[in-house]
């Protein structure tokens, strides 16, 4: 719980009495806070399995920062550290950002001008980090999911219907996306590697990508790919919209450090996000880490649905 840290919290960070802290996420990977101190307004991130990246994280943001493009400044401690250690949880405080997060307007699609401005920041956030130089390596890297699935028991992989399909698929996309990196066929660089709708907020004349807890190395066409499967949404009638595919890869290209064409190598890494995707589903509901526990079927998760539009197109 939370209120065993405050007090420690406040003391790292010198806050005084005037001080509250509520809850306004709790996901599988973090808690989300905001910490009211006086006039002044924080976002304070616990992390939980994904923790061990918080030093990589820290470093990218720093040198975004640096570089004047838009991400969440973070507060130091008093004694100049970037995160607080307690245990295995890291605390991070982060200047709040006021603003308008898409999950949080109610529409149920896209306005255009989100989409151009989540195209072009994606760009622009490529063309800084494809040559950025990190001193910390990650703990993770495009794979780590994907890992995680193959390491499931039987037993819980035979939960899910279909569940022996998507072991095949899951293994034989790992095993592509390996050989397309090792023999450098795609830009590569530090990506996001959890670029999704909600983790961009909206500003009157800018938008801030925040939540940089999934970053590592890795192509830039998995970030893309993606950016592609969360902005097209996805109807059973139609499936993705084509339309906010072109206006993403439209946009993204006049900032991205690649031209991109919605081709078959770009297919395959949104493919590989929606399977990696599905893989963190299935493995959280086995883990206890989905609040829906009597899933039974993998085309329950609807990113996988997704994959299986996308994978016709390059079977």
């Amino acid at each position: 719980m939370i209120n065993d840290y405050l007090t420690l919290i406040k003391s790292e960070y010198g806050f005084g009495d005037e001080f509250s802290c509520d809850q306004i996420h709790n996901g599988p990977d973090n808690n989300v806070y905001v910490v009211n101190v006086g006039d002044n307004k924080y976002a304070l991130r616990e992390s939980k399995r994904l923790g061990k990246n918080v030093s990589f994280e820290t470093e990218v943001l720093i040198k975004l920062n640096q570089l004047g493009f838009s991400v969440p400044k973070i507060v130091k401690t008093i004694s100049g550290n970037y995160f607080i250690q307690v245990g295995d949880k890291q605390f991070v405080l982060f200047d709040y950002i006021s603003g308008g997060q898409v999950e949080k307007l109610g529409s149920e699609h896209l306005d255009s001008n989100l989409i151009e401005c989540g195209a072009r920041k994606l760009g622009e956030l490529h063309s800084l980090t494809n040559n950025l130089v990190i001193t910390v390596k990650p703990s993770r890297s495009i794979f780590l999911e994907l890992d995680r699935f193959l390491d499931l028991d039987q037993v819980s992989l035979n939960r899910f219907k279909d569940s022996d399909r998507v072991l095949e698929q899951v293994k034989s996309f790992y095993k592509e996306a390996q050989t397309r990196i090792d023999s450098k066929k795609e830009l590569y660089g530090i990506i996001h590697n959890d670029y999704r709708i909600h983790n961009l907020i909206y500003t009157d004349n800018d938008c801030y990508i925040i939540d940089f807890d999934w970053a590592c190395y890795g192509p830039l066409l998995k970030d893309l790919g993606l950016a592609i499967a969360e902005w097209s949404i996805f109807s059973k009638i139609s499936g993705p919209s084509k339309q906010a595919i072109n206006k993403f890869i439209e946009n993204y290209n006049t900032k991205s450090p690649q031209k991109v064409t919605y081709n078959k190598d770009l297919v395959f890494w949104v493919c590989f996000a929606c399977l990696s995707d599905t893989c963190t589903f299935l493995v959280d509901v086995c883990n206890g880490g989905h609040p829906d526990k009597i899933i039974t079927e993998v085309d329950q998760c609807h990113m996988y649905k997704k994959f299986k539009y996308f994978y016709q197109e390059i079977k």
